[in-house]
This record gives structure tokens, C-alpha cells and sequence, in this order.
């Protein structure tokens, strides 16, 4: 089959495009055939050829075009794994965050609730070192002896505490801590100076506020427990 060509009515480049697809679809070129109108030349079936004509741009040019295509959708392309992979890792980084937070809070709530079992166990130590009046004489007069010391450490370790470290559960429950630690010496020291004007009712109402700030103290404590527990939970 030999293929029309009438290179006198069409731009060189167009020419060589159809030769092009000539080729292509096994049709031969060698012989001139004069006398066609443009409308009687074989129809071009490669779109890339359908593109020439149309834009007027030759095949070499649209492969530029294609390459440069190509080459800024490989960059939107790395842009948006670089993006992605950014956000991964804020991602991480603020769930590490997030799981250190809850893991120091855990451990400050440990740390009070083991503070505050020793208070708890002191200041039952301490009301037991008071069982009626005439201890409370016999201290104060120097015949037994009593450690306030005990009692002033634990309440400065408590006071020590960076009220605005803790979660906002806990710090409450340290001021209450350090209250009844404070109440209590508070109260000893107190009789400990007036015992002599103390009646009978005085020393009542000492022992009940001894003893009612001890179980306050334990209740306490139950709480922090629970804050421990449930910071462990979270954790």
C-alpha cells in the first residue's frame, strides 16, 4: 500500500509527522501522489501526531512538555510525602509529650502518697505518745521525751512541694496534707506551753482534735490513692 503524499500543500514539519505515522501503520512512502486534497489524505490515528497538528507543536516539543509535567508532579509529589512525613512526626513527638506528662504525673502522685502514709503513721505515733494528762505534763516538764523534729520534717517536705508542678486533683489534696500536719504539731506544742492552765475540757477537746486529724489524715490519703490508681490507668 502505498500512502498519498503531497508535500506542496502542507508545512515540511507536517510532512514529516505523517511520514511518521506512515511508518507506524505500515504504509509505504516512497511514491508521490499528486492531485489529493488535503481532506483526501488518510486520517492520522497516533494521537501524539493528532497533537502536532493541532497545537502546531512537533513531537519533539510535546515530549519536552510531557518531561516538564512530569518532572513538577514528581516535586508536588516529594513535597507532599516531605509534608506528610512532618506531620508524623509532630504527631509523635506530641504523643511522647503527652506520655511523659502522664508519667511524671504518676510518679508525683506516688511520691505524695508515700509522703503522706509516713505523716499518716507519724501523727498516729504521736497521738499514741499522748494517751491522757499527765503525759502531756510529764513531756512538758521534761520527764518523757518527745520529738517535734519528726513531726517539722515531714511538714517541710511537704511544704517543699512546687505547687504549680502538680495536676490541679493533687494540689488540693497536698494542702490538705500540709494542714493537718500543721494542725496537729500546732496543737501539741500548744498544750505542751499551756498545760498548766488547761482544765479537764481542754485536754479533752486536745485529744479529739489529735485524734480526729489523724482520720482526717487517713481519708487523705484514700484519695491520693485513688489519683495514683487512676494516673496509672491513663498511663
Amino acid at each position: 500500500m502505498v500512502a498519498p503524499r503531497q508535500c506542496n500543500d502542507f508545512k515540511e514539519v507536517d510532512c514529516k509527522i505523517y511520514d511518521k505515522w506512515a511508518m507506524l501503520n505500515g504504509i509505504s512512502t516512497n511514491h508521490y501522489t499528486l492531485g489529493l486534497t488535503f481532506e483526501q489524505r488518510p486520517t492520522l490515528g497516533d494521537p501524539m501526531n493528532q497533537l502536532c497538528f493541532l497545537s502546531n507543536l512537533t513531537s519533539s516539543e510535546w515530549a519536552a512538555w510531557v518531561q516538564a509535567i512530569g518532572s513538577i508532579a514528581a516535586i508536588c509529589g516529594a513535597v507532599a510525602i516531605a509534608v506528610w512525613q512532618s506531620k508524623q512526626q509532630h504527631k509523635a513527638s506530641l504523643d511522647l509529650l503527652r506520655a511523659e506528662k502522664r508519667l511524671a504525673r504518676t510518679e508525683l502522685a506516688k511520691a505524695l502518697l508515700s509522703l503522706s502514709t509516713g505523716a499518716l503513721r507519724l501523727l498516729d505515733h504521736s497521738a499514741k505518745a499522748f494517751p491522757d494528762r499527765q503525759s502531756v505534763h510529764d513531756t512538758a516538764e521534761g520527764r518523757r521525751y518527745f520529738d517535734f523534729g519528726e513531726l517539722r520534717v515531714v511538714e517541710g517536705a511537704i511544704q517543699a512541694i512546687s505547687l504549680h508542678t502538680l495536676p490541679h486533683e493533687l494540689v488540693r489534696l497536698v494542702m490538705i496534707v500540709n494542714s493537718t500536719v500543721r494542725q496537729f504539731r500546732e496543737n501539741i506544742e500548744f498544750a505542751i506551753q499551756t498545760h498548766r492552765q488547761m482544765d479537764a475540757d481542754g485536754f479533752t477537746k486536745l485529744f479529739d482534735a489529735l485524734t480526729g486529724l489523724s482520720k482526717s489524715l487517713a481519708l487523705t490519703c484514700a484519695d491520693i490513692e485513688k489519683e495514683v490508681r487512676r494516673a496509672e490507668n491513663e498511663a
